[in-house]
């Protein structure tokens, strides 16, 4: 079904740009501007300052007075601050950005509205990255597994009615598998759109390395709990354990490795309860998109 307000340019939706900061004001204020200049309307920019930091407050006040601000007095996350945030937005869409990244065009946020105006049953849009680490992919929009959360608009509707928030056991990572996986299994794809840019720093200011390593890996293993058909968690909990192995020992974080596997035990039973498997069909799906190129859907589907 198309969604609301989309087919007509007088009455178009409203886009709310959430935000999720911690320990990084240089780097958020960059983002905020790119935000300001977009332009779209109507839209919204919430920033939500996850720990107590009041530089960074009144740094955002003084320079952006009609950005909306969220704070929390400790860090509880990124998963768990961005359902805060999102709950708090007003908009039709949701656009996420992470507070090291920024827009490249000022008209970033309209081009991402006309991708589910070409195509209503898209669940997700994600951007095109580029920087230290990150190479834009040339060659047109293609259809994606995975977006990465800081650079995705998606319909409200994703979080209040398909399928709900990011679980708020994800400190940090996994989200993205969570709703990707979910919203393939809907027949809602992701697509990412080749000419909207995003720049990120991927700066790792304020984030202590053991304790990103941490939470992404247990987040990891509790997605894997959640959505993993029954028949693959077995392999993929023996698969994960010895590549994540690995890679701890390269990091000298052996002990970190077994902190995160010990916290997604005593987690286990909640992420059980939130288990929503996806289907056999999906899992080929994703197989199949993981190896890239996929800019026609009806070679998804079966024959």
């Amino acid at each position: 079904m198309p969604l609301p307000g989309l087919s007509q340019a007088a009455d178009r939706p409203l886009v709310s740009i959430v935000c999720v900061t911690h320990g990084r004001r240089a780097h958020v204020l960059r983002c905020l501007e790119s935000c300001v200049r977009q332009d779209y309307a109507p839209l919204e920019i919430i920033v939500f300052v996850n720990g107590s930091d009041l530089e960074t407050e009144r740094a955002i006040a003084s320079s952006f007075p009609n950005v909306r601000r969220l704070t929390a007095q400790r860090n509880v996350g990124f998963f768990p601050a961005l359902n805060l945030a999102i709950a708090d937005a007003r908009g039709e869409f949701i656009m996420t950005v992470d507070d090291d990244a920024w827009f490249m065009s000022p008209d970033a946020i309209g081009r991402l509205v006309a991708a589910f105006e070409r195509e209503p049953g898209l669940g997700a849009v994600t951007c095109n990255l580029e920087g230290p680490s990150e190479r834009p992919v040339e060659g047109g929009d293609r259809y994606v597994h995975l977006f990465t959360t800081g650079f995705t608009m998606m319909p409200r509707r994703v979080f209040t009615e398909w399928i709900g928030y990011y679980p708020d056991l994800f400190f940090r990572s996994a989200g993205e598998t969570f709703m990707c996986t979910a919203l393939w299994d809907q027949d809602r794809p992701v697509k990412r759109v080749h000419n909207v840019r995003m720049f990120h720093a991927r700066t790792m200011d304020a984030r202590p390395t053991a304790e990103w390593y941490y939470h992404g890996l247990r987040s990891q293993i509790l997605c894997g709990l959640m959505r993993d058909p029954w028949y693959l968690v077995p392999a993929g909990l023996v698969s994960k354990a010895s590549r994540s192995f690995v890679h701890g020992a390269r990091l000298g974080m052996l002990s970190t490795w077994c902190r995160a596997w010990a916290g997604a035990a005593r987690h286990t039973p909640a992420a059980l309860r939130l288990r929503r498997p996806i289907s056999w069909k999906t899992q080929r799906r994703l197989w199949r998109l993981r190896g890239g190129g996929i800019t026609d859907l009806s070679v998804l589907r079966p024959h």
